[in-house]
């Protein structure tokens, strides 16, 4: 299905802006107090990837909801078009702040800046529990908080992971109980079986030293930012009263997606500031944020992997200081060790995981869908690909088997939709509602994908 999401975006987010005045008029002063707000008006001045993935979410789950036009709100839009949304979006700003912190991003590295954070962050909580309690629907208001505060909860706990387990000195010491520091009711929420197929993809191409090290990676992106993807999905399904049963494909599409998009993050990491890319929330200055504070990625595991003595190894080890000159030697590096290649191309085996868990006929998933696209083009993909580096890796035996096994999925994923009969899908889903058939049959292309060197 074509679909031209830009204009799509454009129109979600106008609603969602529309939000952004209401909640300033909750605050005394608040409205003049662009440090406190700044970042959130400047994240809403373009087309926010969160807002837009909880509108569009809504839409798809209120098909699959049987008692949605009996519920106290079916008819009020808002809550589900705009004021979700926005909650969301909010609450990302508010992680941004602290990000900002903690990687010292964005300059937020004086004194003064980090006071700045910290009382902006404190300040838009406080008004984010104020704007639930006074302006969403009374019967949406209790579990919409407590959603909001388990977002709050798991990415502290996913930043605490990372400081303490997903760094290249705890791979180095043999940190391994860091299970443990996890609160033990999480169980079943911290539940990773969605990508299972690709981890366990991802541990035969890698040594057996590094795997526990990546189940650490992606325990911390699940909490950091997966988790707010999938609290939003399961918040939608709770006050849309859909069944338990079609909520397990949501909640996984939602786990791929978010670690999708993750992924995506770690890889533009990478890129030097003098190509001048940049995000709202992210300059062109805070690339390589990552490499400075030892944070291990995907890229970082396939480095890791050729066990080669290496100028990154040498300041991931200390041995060097960070200096901005040596960018454009870390960048060189990365890609040509093929690490970064390595990485984005099996961000796109993740993306066809996530893509098999959306239905094929829904306008709203084929906008879901569309975003996912971001895996195949984005403005930080552009210096690898330019790169000399590009063409030797293009020529290497791993980058032609993982481009044949990304086909082979698409193939598998895409042959539903070449099915006759226009009311198939939705027939399959009511039978299975748990597991899509496409994922079955993508699931089972991974399990039988031959292990392979990684150079």
């Amino acid at each position: 299905m074509v679909v031209d999401r830009y204009k799509d975006m454009c129109r979600t987010i106008d609603l969602v802006r529309e939000e952004f005045a209401r909640f300033q008029q909750l605050g005394a002063g608040l409205s003049s107090s662009s440090w406190v707000t700044d970042l959130l008006q400047d994240k809403l001045s373009g087309t926010p990837i969160r807002a837009y993935f909880v509108a569009k979410t809504a839409i798809w789950l209120k098909d699959t909801s049987p008692l949605y036009s009996a519920l106290p709100y079916a008819r009020n839009e808002r809550l589900f078009s705009a004021q979700l949304p926005f909650i969301f979006e909010v609450v990302i700003t508010i992680q941004y702040l602290h990000n900002q912190i903690l990687d010292g991003k964005s300059g937020v590295t004086s004194r003064e800046r980090i006071s700045e954070n910290m009382l902006a962050a404190n300040l838009l909580k406080e008004q984010l529990y104020r704007y639930i309690a006074t302006q969403l629907p009374r019967s949406a208001r209790n579990s919409t908080l407590e959603a909001v505060r388990k977002c709050f909860e798991q990415v502290d706990q996913g930043q605490h992971l990372e400081q303490q387990f997903n760094t290249y000195q705890a791979f180095v010491q043999g940190q391994q109980e860091w299970k443990e520091t996890l609160p033990q009711g999480w169980a079943g929420d911290l539940n990773l079986d969605a990508i299972a197929p690709f981890v366990n993809k991802l541990k035969t191409d890698l040594p057996a030293i590094l795997h526990v090290q990546l189940d650490i990676y992606f325990a911390r992106i699940y909490l950091t930012c997966a988790s707010l993807f999938v609290e939003a999905s399961r918040l939608l399904g709770q006050l849309l009263r859909v069944p338990t049963s079609k909520m397990k494909a949501v909640l996984n599409f939602s786990v791929c997606y978010g670690l999708m998009r993750q992924l995506v993050n770690d890889n533009s990491d990478w890129i030097p500031s003098r190509f001048g890319l940049s995000t709202k929330t992210k300059t062109a200055e805070d690339h390589f944020s990552d490499l400075r504070n030892g944070t291990l990625t995907l890229p970082t595991f396939f480095l890791l992997a050729e066990k080669k003595d290496s100028m990154l190894l040498q300041f991931l080890n200390k041995q060097m200081r960070w200096s901005a000159t040596f960018e454009e030697a870390a960048f060189t590096e990365v890609l040509s060790s093929n690490a970064l290649y390595k990485s984005i191309q099996n961000t796109r085996i993740l993306s066809e995981i996530a893509l098999a868990y959306l239905p094929q006929k829904d306008e709203s998933a084929a906008y879901l869908a569309d975003s996912c696209e971001i895996v195949h083009w984005n403005k930080f993909l552009a210096p690898c690909l330019n790169h000399p580096a590009y063409q030797h890796y293009r020529k290497g035996f791993y980058r032609q088997r993982t481009r044949r096994l990304i086909l082979q999925l698409r193939k598998e994923r895409t042959s539903l939709q070449q099915v006759p009969a226009s009311n198939w899908w939705q027939q399959i889903w009511e039978l299975t509602p748990e597991t899509p058939p496409a994922v079955t049959r993508l699931v089972a292309v991974l399990q039988h994908h031959p292990a392979g060197k990684t150079s």
